[in-house]
């Protein structure tokens, strides 16, 4: 309301200045002659009429505005055509018109951005399998000679090649997630035994072990984007960890909620990289030490993690990080997709 006096200031300074004219025409003016009385009565009545006027216009006027910035408030541009309010004045018509072209101009944007970002992630998705085709083919030759030191050194760069590629099928299939969902009753042994065996060439080519319990533990989750969640926090574990170390996995379970909890010995995160470590394309120190490194595996992590309810909690060590993926229980799940 008081921004509004302020652009309506012109309008009250002509008010006024027109009083003021008038009271200097009855001074000025013989035939125009009042008593000092009667200029008072003049002005005040005048005064007394246009404070009302001037509340009165000054409601109207702002009514529509604010019901707009509301709309505003809770939505986006694309949905405010239906839900604009009715339009009385000539202004408030033309301010319609235009919010309903931008409106629908900023709809027909959002359809043109989400067919691009659909063609684009058909695309890597149809090229992701391309490439799995000559992969298979390849491990298959590989796992006929794991003894030779040459194909356990190619075995070894076949899993990080094909840890690159799986992660950039779900990246273009995250913005899609709800479509690609099902929620299933799910042992933790399910999530976390197929992905420590996707690392073994790694691990056996370090001499790194894993120490696991709790894997029988049951969660509601989806079991592909669990492993997925659980695939990005296995991998750096590894990635950072001395050779001849161990990685401790562990599943917890109370009245509230259930864990699996990733505990490595590698070189740990700086306290000040910590807030950051879920942005996309951070590395921290470590990471910039590694050409390999992208930035990108707890920033789609956490992406995923949230669609379900998933906390990823990680916690510094005196030797080592601790990563929780923390799942909800299916009374506390909120966000139910598709269950069986």
């Amino acid at each position: 309301m008081i921004t509004y006096f302020v652009e309506k200031k012109s309008w009250i300074a002509g008010f006024f200045f027109i009083l003021l004219f008038s009271n200097l025409l009855f001074w000025l003016d013989p035939g125009l002659k009042l008593s000092g009385s009667s200029v008072l009565y003049f002005n005040g009545v005048l005064i007394i009429c246009f404070i009302p006027f001037l509340l009165w216009r000054a409601m109207r006027e702002t009514r529509y505005l604010k019901e707009v910035e509301e709309i505003a408030l809770h939505n986006e541009v694309s949905d405010w055509g239906p839900l604009l309010p009715e339009a009385e004045g000539v202004n408030e018509k033309r301010w319609q018109a235009v919010l309903s072209d931008a409106s629908q101009s900023a709809r027909h944007q959002a359809a043109l951005n989400e067919d691009r970002h659909s063609l684009k992630s058909a695309d890597i998705e149809a090229w992701v399998h391309e490439m799995k085709a000559p992969l298979t083919s390849l491990k298959l030759q590989i796992d006929a000679e794991k003894e030779n030191p040459v194909m356990q050194k190619i075995d070894f760069e076949w899993s990080r090649l094909h840890f690159l590629l799986e992660q950039q099928l779900y990246q273009a299939r995250l913005s899609s997630i709800e479509h690609d969902t099902v929620m299933e009753h799910t042992e933790f042994g399910q999530i976390i035994f197929p992905e420590i065996k996707s690392l073994s060439a790694v691990c056996r080519a370090r001499g790194i072990g894993f120490e696991i319990e709790g894997e029988e533990l049951t969660v509601l989750t989806d079991l592909k984007w669990s492993r997925f969640i659980f695939r990005q926090v296995l991998t750096n574990a590894v990635k950072y960890s001395p050779d001849q170390s161990e990685i401790i996995i562990s599943g917890e379970k109370n009245e509230r909620f259930a864990e699996i909890l990733i505990k490595d010995e590698g070189r740990g995160i700086k306290p000040e990289h910590l807030p950051r470590i879920f942005e996309k394309g951070f590395t921290g120190e470590a990471g910039r030490q590694q050409s390999n490194a992208t930035g990108l595996g707890l920033y789609l992590a956490k992406q995923a993690a949230d669609s379900f309810g998933i906390k990823i909690d990680v916690r510094l060590q005196e030797k080592g990080t601790e990563v929780r993926l923390i799942f909800p229980l299916p009374d506390t799940f909120q966000k139910p997709l598709h269950t069986r």
